[in-house]
């Protein structure tokens, strides 16, 4: 029996459009940003969210994706809606503090104009819960010479833990914390732990390298 070549051409690589160049780099641009950035139309429905904001989403504590709408887990929806609506419609801004079982956030909510979209979009931003990430912390650290131990102090204290509880994690003495404490104070220059917040505020807030969900694909940016 004889074998019977078969030529197929070989199929293009598929071309981007140059409207999707010119959106991938912003969109990329705001998954590096540690701050949730949400773009949703009047009614609260998600255009997009960065990285850091489907993880926000996905966790369900204080504000959720439920059918693509921007929802308010327990009460306050209401308040979440008109925030929205004088947003999208008078150009208002807005800081909601939404608070649910001892977990907070802040959330500013304002007029957002994007090109070729002709419907008003507002766009969402949640405050940070830590004043730095983990990955901003570790580059502040590393910059300034951090010993492994102080690194894991400085750490706590920017996660908002007592001296004395770092001591019990790490199994130390309270007198050391306190040395590395001052350590820390003078490679950074600040003269109290109030000053180390401050300098840890300062980093940018990059996000960290470790995504969640970094093989799904990404939500494209819709028209409202």
């Amino acid at each position: 029996m004889n074998a019977v070549l078969v030529y197929r051409e070989p199929r293009p690589a598929p071309s981007i459009t140059p409207s999707a160049q010119a959106l991938a780099l912003p969109l990329a641009l705001l998954d590096e940003i540690e701050c949730g950035l949400i773009v949703c139309d009047a009614q609260g429905r998600i255009c997009h969210a960065n990285r850091a904001a489907q993880r926000e989403l996905a966790s369900a504590q204080l504000l959720a994706s439920v059918d693509d709408m921007l929802c308010r887990v327990g009460t306050g929806q209401t308040e979440l809606d008109e925030a929205l609506r004088l947003a999208a419609q008078r150009g208002r801004r807005n800081l909601l503090r939404i608070d649910r079982g001892g977990d907070r956030l802040l959330v500013s909510v304002m007029p957002f104009e994007a090109a070729g979209h002709g419907a008003a979009q507002v766009l969402v931003m949640l405050g940070r819960r830590h004043p730095c990430s983990d990955l901003g912390l570790e580059m502040l650290a590393t910059s300034y010479g951090l010993t492994l131990s102080e690194r894991r102090v400085l750490a706590g204290l920017v996660r908002a833990v007592a001296p004395r509880q770092i001591a019990a994690d790490h199994g130390v003495a309270l007198s050391t914390v306190r040395t590395q404490i001052s350590s820390i104070r003078a490679k950074l220059g600040a003269s109290n732990i109030e000053g180390l917040l401050l300098r840890a505020a300062e980093v940018p807030p990059v996000a960290s390298a470790l995504r969640m969900g970094c093989g799904a694909p990404r939500p494209e940016l819709r028209a409202a």
